[in-house]
């Protein structure tokens, strides 16, 4: 089997579940519950299999332990994810960043995907202020610039790993470009809202950071994106933002895009632009416009 991977066993999965493992037996022999089968026919599970199983069985969430309980502080951590207690999650999270344990981040953000929270919920009550946190601690020389880039990065790994387990409709809605500013580092926004508009049916095309745009318009040629979303965190030099931002306007204004924005950035740059369709303010605003 691949390497890398975090697999379950049958006694793990069944702890998932709330179930017992002759029931995770018969469910995989019925075809209800997907695994992979070792050459000693030992029944492997990965969390994908555990997602696809809940999304079909929402009633069956009551039970969920959300991940593998071995110690009392998983039962704790697990505790707070069934209640949505954000609150504690928030500070808990902080907490693994600044020591970049990045397996129990990807706890916390698993089980909050197994209990069914929407993902717009988890990246705007969770994700977005402990990111808050972290840079209000460099601001305060709490934390070096270094120890915030590390912090930061471990977010964003976390959330890319989310990514592989999210199901997504096979039926695509459309095609989105996803943008920052040429000179814009800050690239986790960008990316949460590339993993929602995947949820959405979009098929999206995501330059990530620090891309120069002087050759943006062979990229409107050639996939015709219906969508364009613009993020931009930090202004360095205004004239050239809002340079880049019409050119990107009149892009979409050509091929008929329609074109969204957000980020602090925005707060000192003009989108008054005739494509411009919404500023959005949270992740919830991604998925529901």
């Amino acid at each position: 089997m691949e390497t890398g991977m975090k697999y379950f066993n049958s006694e793990e999965a069944a702890k998932i579940l709330g179930v017992n493992v002759s029931t995770i037996k018969r469910w995989t022999d019925e075809g209800k519950l997907d695994c992979i089968k070792t050459a000693g026919g030992h029944r492997k599970f990965l969390m994908e299999h555990l997602a696809a199983f809940l999304d079909r069985n929402k009633k069956k969430t009551e039970k969920v332990n959300l991940f593998p309980v071995e110690n009392e502080a998983d039962l704790k951590i697990s505790h707070h994810i069934l209640k949505g207690d954000f609150s504690y999650l928030i500070d808990y999270t902080l907490k693994k960043a600044l020591s970049s344990d990045i397996e129990k981040i990807q706890q916390v953000l698993n089980g909050l995907y197994l209990g069914q929270y929407p993902l717009h919920e988890v990246y705007d009550h969770l994700i977005t202020p402990v990111l808050q946190r972290i840079g209000q601690m460099w601001v305060n020389s709490k934390i070096s610039i270094a120890e915030e880039h590390i912090a930061a990065q471990i977010i964003l790994d976390a959330i890319i790993r989310l990514q592989g387990i999210i199901r997504l409709p096979r039926k695509k809605t459309g095609k989105t470009l996803c943008l920052n500013f040429s000179n814009e580092f800050h690239s986790i926004a960008l990316k949460m809202v590339e993993h929602i508009l995947e949820l959405r049916g979009f098929k999206v095309y995501y330059t990530g950071q620090n891309t120069p745009l002087m050759n943006i318009e062979n990229v409107f040629e050639q996939i015709h994106p219906n969508r364009v979303y613009v993020s931009g965190t930090v202004v360095e030099n205004k004239e050239q933002l809002e340079q880049e931002f019409r050119e990107i306007g009149n892009l979409c204004s050509t091929h008929n895009a329609k074109l969204f924005v957000g980020g602090q950035a925005f707060d000192l740059i003009s989108i008054d632009h005739p494509s411009v369709v919404r500023r959005l303010m949270t992740f919830q605003d991604v998925f529901t416009f």
